[in-house]
């Protein structure tokens, strides 16, 4: 158990450290985080529209079921709205936040910890872990590709996220998961007998 805690704090460090990197000194994600064009504008119609901290879709589905005519004609509206555009989601915080996200690193930090640990145990469970170093960093490379499958290609299906965006943050996630792998699977193995 004390080489999974162990391993779960490396691969942690590396996690972070990585993500880190490619926010602020690899222009990984620079490409895909797009500026509005009229900033003002657009932002005072949101502190008018959007009440409170969530998230929004637009076009908005139709409150209510499809049982009556009125609610099969708001549906019908709604699908025309759609077909048109625009169409997109916001995430939104009235409140704003501080620039210098302590907080959120300290979480961050804590979450990558936690993921590497998760990593770590599956690895010392798996046939992997009995296996050369190669296929135990390959392991954790695999589990970024499954984050990946059912988080980014799942929002760029059904949330039509932008592929340059979405193709970003995979690479990202498999880039981190390899690398955290280097550190984690360093450190969990089974001797062969």
């Amino acid at each position: 158990m004390k080489k999974i805690l162990l391993a779960g704090l490396l691969g942690g460090i590396i996690l972070y450290i990585w993500g880190a990197a490619a926010w602020v000194v690899i222009p990984l994600h620079k490409g895909s985080l797009h500026r509005m064009a009229n900033e003002e504008a657009v932002v005072a119609a949101m502190k008018d529209g959007l009440p409170v901290k969530g998230v929004y879709l637009f076009p908005g589905m139709p409150e209510g079921g499809m049982d009556t005519a009125a609610s099969q004609a708001a549906m019908n509206a709604y699908a025309r709205k759609y077909e048109q555009g625009p169409t997109g989601m916001v995430i939104y915080d009235p409140g704003g936040l501080s620039p210098m996200m302590t907080g959120q690193m300290i979480i961050g930090f804590i979450v990558d910890v936690l993921c590497a640990f998760l990593a770590a145990w599956l690895l010392s469970r798996s046939t992997a872990a009995g296996s050369g170093y190669v296929a135990r960093v390959c392991f954790c490379g695999l589990l970024g590709i499954l984050i990946t499958l059912f988080g980014d290609v799942v929002r760029w299906n059904w949330m039509n996220f932008p592929l340059d965006y979405t193709t970003a943050v995979a690479a990202d996630t498999v880039i981190a998961w390899v690398l955290a792998g280097l550190g984690i699977g360093w450190l969990i193995k089974i001797p062969k007998t």
